[in-house]
């Protein structure tokens, strides 16, 4: 999962630098998620700020509380003090160690009245350069829910740059050019090493076209290759178990014709569910705002979430360099990583993952066939309500795409 910040600043010593920044920017970002998500009491310290293998930064997951997001704030403050000076909050620290902007910064979130601390969003805003408005007074874990738009776009777009701004990359190192060789060595040397750096280049080419090529065909084409394809499928979450066929057609959400049984229920429940539209058991539902009734219904919308090739793809972009691949016994290949869940953007741009409050990683395992189609999705997942949850699909028969229509029989 990750090291606390506590062990990577014994062991490396103390953030400088770009290093700082991407740091307090890609907390502030999580936290933001967090707090528009109604999550707050986040009780940071440098002990529960975990720091990836690629450099991310996430929260470890724990207990939670009802203190507002201005306590989350000074918190937040004073783990960034400590990554940056090594010293606990409660230590005299050097503060003339972080740059100015930055000092500015902590100075607002250490104000003595949590309410007029800034907002999470509020930060990542001033991290990137956005000038905008305060947030004004905290009031409650939803504070700052409607913070209204910045300049070059709203909340989401606004997160969204500062994770993209802080997603880990790989750098494309080229090899260096051969020295220039005396002009007095004779045509055929040149001639020969004229071959040698070509071979040298094809050589790097392969190397490229093995490592990178071969996940960009099994991520960012994902989609692609798919076309419009419907498959038999069957999911399996908990007490949820969802048998049935999807239809995907890249250009609209994924609908579903399932048997759904949960919970306790003594027998399946016929579902369709085409975008927001489902109907269970003969009884229509909008899947964007289940209601608090029958399990079919509340259900159905974390089938699909969890289910979709949308999600596969999802989870694939928000793991970046991060997926590692594999050839899967009788072909294809086995992609797995690990994503924060408040990233995965598949068919629900929602502040959570299926349920799962977003604070915590996705790991996930996704098997493809030759062609590239999935199938099997294996998800584990955790919340600090319901503890670890495993979600598996199994997608069978992908064939021509096949019309799902709303109605009591799909």
């Amino acid at each position: 999962m990750g090291e606390p910040l506590t062990a990577v600043v014994r062991t490396a010593g103390p953030l400088t630098g770009e290093r700082l920044y991407l740091f307090a920017l890609g907390t502030a970002t999580t936290m933001a998620r967090l707090h528009l998500g109604g999550i707050a009491g986040l009780r940071l310290s440098p002990a529960n700020v975990l720091i990836s293998p690629q450099g991310q930064a996430f929260f470890a997951p724990g207990p939670r509380d009802s203190l507002f997001p201005g306590h989350d704030v000074g918190d937040w403050a004073d783990v960034v003090v400590f990554a940056a000076t090594g010293r606990q909050p409660d230590a005299a620290a050097d503060l003339d160690r972080l740059p100015p902007a930055l000092r500015a910064v902590i100075d607002e979130c250490r104000r003595p009245d949590p309410g007029a601390r800034p907002a999470a969003v509020d930060l990542v805003r001033i991290l990137l350069g956005h000038p905008g408005q305060h947030a004004g007074p905290h009031s409650g874990p939803h504070a700052g829910r409607h913070p209204g738009r910045c300049r070059g776009g709203s909340v989401h777009e606004l997160l969204l740059a500062a994770e993209r701004r802080t997603m880990p990359y790989e750098r494309v190192r080229h090899p260096e050019p051969p020295p220039p060789e005396p002009l007095w060595r004779r045509p055929a040397y040149l001639a020969g090493l004229a071959v040698g750096v070509l071979a040298v280049a094809v050589a790097a080419g392969v190397v490229i076209l093995l490592s990178g090529g071969e996940r960009r065909a099994a991520t960012d084409d994902l989609l692609d290759a798919m076309g419009a394809r419907t498959a038999t499928f069957r999911h399996v979450s908990g007490e949820t178990v969802a048998e049935g066929r999807l239809s995907f057609d890249g250009a609209a959400s994924t609908a579903y014709a399932m048997k759904l049984t949960c919970g306790n229920a003594p027998a399946p429940v016929t579902v369709s569910l085409v975008g927001s539209r489902g109907v269970a058991g003969g009884a229509a539902f909008d899947a964007a705002r289940p209601p608090n009734g029958p399990c079919a219904q509340q259900q159905a919308p974390g089938v699909r979430e969890l289910s979709s090739p949308y999600t596969i793809k999802a989870l694939l972009d928000a793991a970046g360099t991060a997926v590692t691949s594999r050839t899967a016994e009788g072909g294809g290949r086995v992609l797995t990583g690990s994503a924060l869940a408040h990233r995965v953007r598949g068919e629900e741009d929602a502040a959570s993952f299926a349920g799962v409050g977003a604070e915590g990683p996705v790991r996930f395992t996704v098997q493809v066939d030759d062609a590239g189609l999935p199938v099997r999705l294996r998800l584990r997942m955790e919340s600090r309500t319901a503890g670890a949850r495993v979600a598996e699909t199994v997608y069978r028969d992908w064939r021509a795409y096949e019309d799902i229509k709303e109605g009591p029989h799909g």
